[in-house]
């Protein structure tokens, strides 16, 4: 595991390689580790089941990798979409890593169902303001290449950040020494979010439940209640 975590901590965006099963797959030790932390489980059917309103929030601005104001609104107007909230030398590998990985790998599943990706935006931000920068969010962006709506957002400050996180219930602390000073690294528990089109909260995936096949059956499963919603308001 050591050997996995020096693998992991200095090179966040290496380890998101797509999912193909490929002796080169099995032989990777990054994606031994995705096996390992990603649930071995078979998802539910789209459709079979039904995800209930966890919570709602609101409108929030932040900065894309071009340091321009934006907001998380205007970026999922109309769209499911799924926020993960993370810093780019996160430390540990079942967190922000895994996060990164999965949502990689989403990508790719979405890039192969055009029909589905063109109603999906992924979105990263940043709890690290002071290190991950714009441009360090661009430079993550290059290397993931993403095919489909995948933005990497930060903040000014983390006073801009802070209604952010309180709104999605993400608590964070910095990681402090004996003497006070701060490890570089900060305490939180992985929490990705799924929202309807109408901003509200269907489920947060975390270690232990969260796999890009799940992401996707429950983005199917809201899409198909949409359909579902729209043919009733119009039969008479």
């Amino acid at each position: 595991m050591h050997a996995l975590l020096c693998i992991l901590v200095p090179a966040f965006f290496l380890v998101l390689e797509p999912r193909e099963a490929t002796a080169q797959h099995a032989a990777s030790p990054t994606a031994a580790l995705q096996d390992a932390l990603q649930p071995q489980f078979t998802p539910p059917p789209p459709g079979t089941y039904t995800l209930p309103t966890i919570d709602t929030v609101t409108d929030h601005s932040l900065l894309n990798t071009k340091g321009e104001r934006t907001t998380l609104f205007a970026l999922t107007h109309e769209k499911l979409s799924v926020i993960s909230f993370m810093y780019t030398t996160c430390a540990d590998v079942g967190g922000c890593p895994l996060a990164a990985a999965v949502l990689h790998q989403l990508d790719h599943l979405l890039h192969q169902r055009p029909e589905i990706a063109h109603q999906v935006t992924l979105i990263s931000v940043s709890f690290d303001p002071e290190r991950d920068t714009p441009a360090r969010m661009a430079e993550i962006r290059t290397h993931l290449q993403p095919h489909t709506d995948w933005y990497f957002l930060t903040s000014a400050t983390d006073a801009d950040l802070q209604p952010v996180l309180a709104d999605f219930n993400q608590p964070i602390a910095k990681l402090r020494n004996d003497k006070g000073e701060w490890s570089g690294l900060f305490r939180h528990v992985l929490k990705v979010y799924l929202l309807d089109r109408q901003h509200n909260v269907r489920n947060i995936y975390s270690t232990g439940l969260f796999s890009a096949q799940l992401v996707l059956n429950d983005i199917e499963t809201l899409l198909l209640e949409t359909n579902k919603n729209t043919a009733a308001s119009k039969s008479p």
